[in-house]
């Protein structure tokens, strides 16, 4: 099959040093444009490829050993805006459906947003300090598993930085989000309950780039990584730095929605629509008066 192949070919090209980048670089996110676009790794039906790896209390976890029951896979970083983004969301269903015999994994990837606060890894042991101040800061409730410095079990499902995997009770890829988004989770949880754990899901690959959560609580990610990362971000991404800028001071407004662990009501989506418009113009104004800083 082709997939391992380029699983392969990814792993050599990666070291250390290349995979932990220092600074945040406006082709970063032009490569992960084309990661969503290309959809390397694991497909539905596909094997989830095995990992072991320990979690930031020092168990060590094996893919394989967790076959016979459903596995949600999320990948992440505390400097990353969309994993920050996510996690309200993704809380919230956890807390609903975290005790169903679905294994739930976080696993810590490079940082998105690199700087002084939180720089590139270069120890397992800072970057499992770095993933516990994420579980104390976003409280999250689940393990967190810690990946290796060269990014190997990462680069085997794919090197966006916030992406989704649920697993089905065989070991095979049910359902994969380029971008974790709760909603979506909780939609393709129920379809998989519903064929006895087995998938593939209808629709078992979601492209969509869920903007709303990130808006609210995205900037919290980039913050933790100091004025280094900030800076690079305003340099590097002006329109998604003054996002998520503005969208701080939008969050009592926007909460409701983006940390909601459900689907919104058919009604509730065009009234979003006309927000995220009127979100957009005031983006634009306030990039032609200022920069997000």
């Amino acid at each position: 099959m082709q997939a391992p192949q380029a699983h392969e070919q990814t792993k050599a090209q990666q070291t250390p040093a290349t995979y932990n980048y220092e600074r945040f670089q406006p082709s970063t996110l032009g490569q992960d444009v084309k990661l969503v676009m290309s959809s390397p790794g694991p497909l539905p039906g596909d094997m989830a490829p095995d990992f072991a790896l320990q979690d930031i209390d020092g168990n060590t976890w094996r893919l394989s050993e967790l076959r016979g029951q459903p596995v949600v896979l999320i990948f992440g970083s505390g400097t990353c805006p969309m994993t920050t983004g996510s996690l309200p969301g993704l809380n919230a269903l956890h807390q609903e459906r975290g005790h169903d015999g679905v294994q739930w994994l976080l696993l810590y990837v490079r940082e998105a947003h690199p700087g002084e606060e939180m720089p590139a890894h270069q120890s397992i042991e800072q970057k499992n300090q770095q993933a516990r101040r994420l579980r104390d800061e976003d409280g999250v409730a689940w393990p967190i598993l810690v990946g290796e410095l060269d990014g190997a079990t990462h680069s085997q499902y794919t090197e966006l930085p916030n992406h989704l995997f649920l697993i089905d009770t065989e070991g095979r890829v049910a359902f994969r989000s380029e971008f974790a988004h709760a909603p979506t989770l909780w939609r393709a949880l129920n379809q998989l309950e519903a064929r006895g754990w087995l998938g593939p899901v209808d629709e078992g690959v979601d492209k969509t780039m869920h903007m709303v959560g990130p808006t609210a609580y995205g900037w919290t990610g980039p913050s933790r990584g100091g004025k280094t990362a900030i800076n690079d971000l305003v340099k590097g991404a002006p329109p998604l730095a003054a996002n998520l800028w503005l969208g701080q001071f939008m969050r009592p407004m926007l909460a409701p929605i983006a940390a909601r662990s459900r689907p919104l009501p058919p009604g509730a989506k065009f009234g979003l629509a006309v927000a995220a418009l009127g979100l957009a113009a005031i983006t634009v104004s306030m990039l032609n008066r200022r920069d997000p800083d």
